[in-house]
C-alpha cells in the first residue's frame, strides 16, 4: 500500500493506494481532501494503518460516519447542548469532536492507548476544539480519576463489545460512579450478543451463541480471522456483543431505561437499517419484511412483557438514567 499527501493551501489531499476498509465498505483506491495538517495525518497512520487511514479520517470529515448517526440517536433520548460528558473508550477522538459539534459544553475523552490520544489531540487542534475536548489516558478505564457524579452523559459507543465480557461489569459500575443522579448513560452501535449472526467481527452465523474458544477455532477454519488469531484477540475485537440483561444486571434498579418511554426502538433501528440498504432493491425489501415482522412482535409480545425492543434487535442502542446514588 502507499499513502501520498499533497499540500493544498488550507487542506491537504490525500491518495491511499491499496486495499482499505472502513466506512463506504473496502475500495482499493481512494483521493479525498482534509483539513487536517500534515501532521495529525500523520500521526494518525501511525497508529490507524494504511488500511484503516481513510476509515478514520472519515469519522470526522464525514458527517453521516459518526455525527449524525450519534445526533439522531441521542436526540431520541436527551439534549446534548452545554453538557459535561465523558466519552468512554475515545480512540483516537472521533466521537469527542461530534460530541462537541453537537453542542455538548465539554467533553472529557479517555483511552487506555497513549498512541491514539497523541493523535487525538493533534486532531482537536486542526478542529478549533481544543478548549471544549480534553483527552485523558487511563490505563485501567475500571479506575477512572474522576469524582463521583462529575459527569451529566456518559457516552459508550461501539466501545462495550471490545471489553471482554469478565470484564464489562467492573466497567459499567465504574462509569456508573462518574455519573450524576439525574444523568444519561448512552450504549450505541453495540452488536447484540443474542443475534444469532456475528456481523461485527466475522460475519458468521452462531459465533455469538459459542464458547468463545469454539467461536475463534471455526472463525479460522472459515478463513474470517487471521490465522494467528486467539480467543482473547477475537473476544477484544467485538465478535461477542453485549446484551440488554447483561447491561442492566451490573447497574441494578438505580438505572431506568429509557427505550420504551422515548420512541420506538423497532422504527429507530429499521430506519437505519434501510437507509444503508438504499440502492439495493432486494436487500430493502427483506428489510422492510423483517421491519413489519419486529413491529408485530414487538406490539404482540414485548411491549406487554415491559420489555423493550432493543433487548431482541442485531445492535443496542440505550440511553439509561440514574434515578439514586
Amino acid at each position: 500500500m502507499s499513502v501520498t499527501i499533497t499540500d493544498n493551501g488550507r487542506t491537504r489531499m490525500v491518495e491511499i493506494v491499496g486495499e482499505q476498509r472502513g466506512f463506504g465498505g473496502v475500495v482499493h483506491h481512494s483521493r479525498f481532501e482534509t483539513h487536517y495538517s500534515r501532521a495529525t495525518i500523520e500521526a494518525l497512520l501511525a497508529v490507524k494503518g494504511e488500511m484503516w487511514l481513510r476509515d478514520e479520517i472519515a469519522r470526522s470529515e464525514e458527517p453521516a460516519y459518526v455525527r449524525e448517526p450519534l445526533r439522531r440517536q441521542l436526540e431520541r433520548f436527551v439534549a446534548i447542548e452545554g453538557r459535561r460528558v465523558l466519552d468512554f473508550g475515545c480512540g483516537c477522538g472521533g466521537s469527542s469532536l461530534a460530541l462537541a459539534q453537537l453542542g455538548a459544553g465539554m467533553v472529557v475523552g479517555v483511552e487506555p492507548r497513549a498512541d491514539f490520544l497523541a493523535a487525538a489531540r493533534l486532531r482537536a487542534q486542526d478542529s478549533g476544539l481544543a478548549a471544549r475536548v480534553i483527552f485523558q489516558h487511563v490505563p485501567d478505564t475500571t479506575r477512572l480519576p474522576f469524582a463521583n457524579g462529575e459527569f451529566d452523559l456518559i457516552v459508550m459507543n461501539a466501545v462495550l463489545e471490545h471489553i471482554p465480557p469478565p470484564q464489562r461489569r467492573a466497567h459499567l459500575r465504574e462509569v456508573w460512579r462518574v455519573l450524576r443522579v439525574g444523568g444519561y448513560l448512552f450504549i450505541g452501535e453495540t452488536p447484540n450478543r443474542l443475534w444469532p449472526q456475528d456481523y461485527h467481527t466475522t460475519g458468521l452465523w452462531w459465533v455469538p451463541y459459542m464458547p468463545a474458544d469454539l467461536a475463534c477455532r471455526y472463525a479460522r477454519a472459515r478463513r474470517r480471522v487471521p490465522a494467528t488469531a486467539t480467543t482473547p484477540w477475537l473476544l477484544s475485537e467485538g465478535a461477542h456483543g453485549s446484551t440488554y440483561w447483561e447491561v442492566m444486571a451490573a447497574l441494578g434498579p438505580q438505572a431506568r431505561c429509557l427505550n420504551r418511554q422515548y420512541g420506538s426502538d423497532v422504527d429507530a433501528f429499521w430506519a437505519r437499517s434501510l437507509a444503508r440498504a438504499a440502492g439495493s432493491p432486494r436487500r430493502t425489501a427483506l428489510k422492510k419484511v423483517l421491519y413489519a415482522l419486529h413491529r408485530l412482535i414487538d406490539q404482540a409480545l414485548w411491549r406487554p412483557l415491559g420489555i423493550p425492543a432493543v433487548a431482541f434487535l442485531p445492535e443496542l442502542t440505550l440511553c439509561l438514567e440514574k434515578t439514586q446514588a
